[in-house]
């Protein structure tokens, strides 16, 4: 999907310069993960991935190993898997400091213990179920809104539904309910023209959209530490932050 190619050109610019040669210490996961796809062993790599292993939204998450056998390929399909064969340890994957090592300037990411923790490739079977998941989206959303040419994002924090589409053309619209409400009511909050706007060479990156003294902020962590939720919201009045909260649920 378009945001998924966009993301992923970030990372691979922003990582190409700072990049190393990966270690001899953390070479061996990575020869035992080449080894199971070699092998076509989806009982031994789906013991090499670090759940939940997320997908672009509309696709739900990958919760556990016996999903991912079940849905492996949706989302391995021959291309990434002969990627992932094929690649050189010592010329194709890099470690990027504390973020991990990946595979081909981000194509696949895993962590040093050799486990997968994101993959910046979608399939033709799973592009397939995210087209048709983002028709079912249409139907159930309020009239006012199911107008979109790419969802992005359906977050809940512990009072808010907050849903963030892209309209075309780069303007990102943000919608959101109280928590009490669903999706096909009327959103009480309707802003757009949102900027995005990356952090870092972690790919972490955020969505703000103007209200006249109001500032609405979602902050959608990419790679984070084990206790990083997926994001937060932050409301700004000028300057002075007047609201915070973690994302608790991701939609998906």
């Amino acid at each position: 999907m378009k945001f998924l190619y966009y993301t992923g050109l970030f990372l691979s610019l922003m990582f190409s310069a700072n990049s190393f040669a990966l270690e001899q210490q953390y070479q061996q996961p990575i020869v035992d993960l080449i080894k199971a796809f070699k092998n076509h062993d989806k009982a031994a790599i789906s013991s090499h991935i670090r759940y939940p292993l997320s997908r672009t939204y509309p696709v739900p998450d990958i919760n556990n190993e016996a999903e991912l056998v079940e849905r492996f390929d949706d989302v391995f399909d021959k291309t990434l898997i002969k990627q992932i064969v094929d690649s050189n340890i010592d010329t194709d994957w890099d470690k990027v400091g504390w973020r991990g090592i990946m595979l081909n300037s981000g194509v696949v990411w895993v962590d040093t213990d050799g486990k997968i923790i994101g993959i910046n490739y979608q399939t033709a079977k799973e592009q397939l179920l995210a087209k048709n998941l983002i028709a079912a989206d249409k139907q159930a959303l309020h009239p006012s809104i199911n107008a979109f040419v790419e969802p992005i994002l359906d977050w809940q924090t512990a009072k808010y539904r907050i849903r963030i589409d892209d309209l075309g053309d780069g303007n990102f619209r943000y919608a959101s309910w109280s928590i009490d409400k669903k999706t096909s009511d009327k959103p009480d909050i309707v802003l757009l023209k949102g900027e995005i706007e990356f952090e870092g060479s972690g790919g972490n990156h955020s969505y703000t959209f103007k209200n006249g003294r109001y500032s609405y902020v979602l902050q959608v962590t990419v790679i984070g530490c084990d206790t990083s939720p997926p994001g937060w919201l932050e409301v700004y009045k000028d300057d002075k932050r007047i609201l915070s909260q973690d994302i608790i649920n991701t939609g998906s």
